[in-house]
């Protein structure tokens, strides 16, 4: 009879390393021999995806009588399972159970509402809003994603270390005029606020806005209208996630752009204005807008709006907020796809930046704009 052969346990680490995240492939070599278990286990369960009610339940209950491998957890995905009939309950205890235990190693969390209809934070029970206060101020969470939720108090960021925030279709409830008594104001004393910077630090931003616009193509969307009227209100708010940031990417891409767009994006340059604190952290400002026309239309009309759009003085004087600003590159790239006008005539890249290079003049001077212009086929 053949001797076995010892395999070095850190050659099957580096085996296990090199199956990557398919999940089949790793459930094999869990069979391989007893010294295969625990490596496998580490790369199985080191990214958990909570999809359906039922995969919760059964994670939780394997959870708590494995305690061991929650400490293998490096990343939490909750969202829709689209291949299952149910909805995933939120609310539900076993999901609720999952986020509360101890994860020593937890570097990622994503929370994604339902597609058609957006998680409301109203709706979230008082024990998943604590749950989720706790994780995202875990201390060794690095990256914090967030997508289509309505109403998220902006005080459930404060606190928060992050390297990665990214935002998608997420609406603040100061944006929609119900601003918190509990929220500090545009006015708040540099004290209060300095004190709340200390404490919430976030590298990098990134704000993503969809769709916002009535009359969409997609009518058995919410009404987007509660989300996106930005009509009476006109005061900039402290957004903590603001305050120590070094790189903020915003992008509006809607299914067509109106000025309304360009409110939403005058009220987030000027609440970043209020919200950056001395000394000064932002290096880079990128903003994307995407412009979709269709058929024919009078796309010069569209350019002198953007040229007079009121978001651009505020944009522009960001060179001076805080005092001794570090910014080091604002980027505004333009995808346009506008088919032609009643003469069928195109508008060249040229006359698209036109408008955005005589709104930024101070920018401009400083030599810290780049201006990109693309043509969407």
């Amino acid at each position: 009879m053949a001797k076995s052969v010892v395999i070095p346990q850190d050659i099957i680490d580096t085996i296990i390393e090199a199956v990557g995240d398919d999940s089949p492939s790793l459930k094999n070599c869990a069979m391989v021999s007893s010294s295969f278990v625990l490596p496998t286990r580490k790369q199985l369960f080191s990214k958990l995806y909570l999809r359906s009610d039922d995969a919760c339940q059964m994670l939780h209950q394997f959870l708590v009588e494995n305690p061991v491998i929650q400490c293998f957890v490096k990343g939490i995905t909750i969202g829709q399972n689209w291949n299952n009939s149910k909805l995933l309950n939120l609310n539900q205890t076993s999901l609720i159970g999952i986020l509360r235990l101890p994860f020593c190693r937890l570097e990622s969390f994503s929370l994604t509402g339902r597609m058609w209809y957006p998680s409301i934070w109203n709706d979230f029970s008082s024990e998943l809003k604590d749950a989720l206060s706790t994780i995202i101020r875990s201390s060794t969470l690095k990256t914090l994603r967030l997508c289509l939720i309505r109403n998220v108090p902006t005080m459930f960021f404060e606190g928060i270390h992050l390297t990665d925030l990214a935002l998608s279709s997420l609406w603040l409830n100061d944006f929609d005029g119900k601003q918190s008594g509990l929220l500090i104001p545009a006015v708040a004393a540099s004290e209060e606020v300095a004190t709340t910077a200390a404490h919430t630090v976030v590298d990098w931003c990134t704000w993503h806005f969809f769709e916002p616009v009535r009359g969409t193509r997609f009518p058995t969307f919410v009404d987007l209208s509660l989300i996106w009227d930005v009509e009476g209100v006109t005061e900039p708010i402290f957004l903590p996630f603001m305050c120590r940031l070094r790189v903020l990417e915003i992008r509006i891409d809607p299914s067509s752009a109106t000025m309304l767009d360009f409110g939403i994006l005058s009220l987030l340059i000027r609440s970043l204005c209020i919200s950056l604190t001395s000394p000064a952290t932002l290096e880079h400002l990128k903003i994307d807008i995407v412009f979709k026309g269709s058929g024919y239309f009078d796309y010069y009309a569209l350019f002198d709006e953007i040229r007079d759009a009121e978001v651009w003085s505020h944009l522009d004087s960001i060179i001076t907020h805080p005092t001794g600003s570090r910014l080091q590159t604002v980027g505004v790239c333009i995808t346009y796809s506008p088919r032609c006008d009643s003469k069928g005539v195109e508008p060249d890249e040229t006359e698209v930046l036109e408008p955005f290079l005589d709104a930024l003049p101070l920018l401009c001077e400083e030599g810290i704009l780049y201006v990109q212009a693309i043509l969407h086929e």
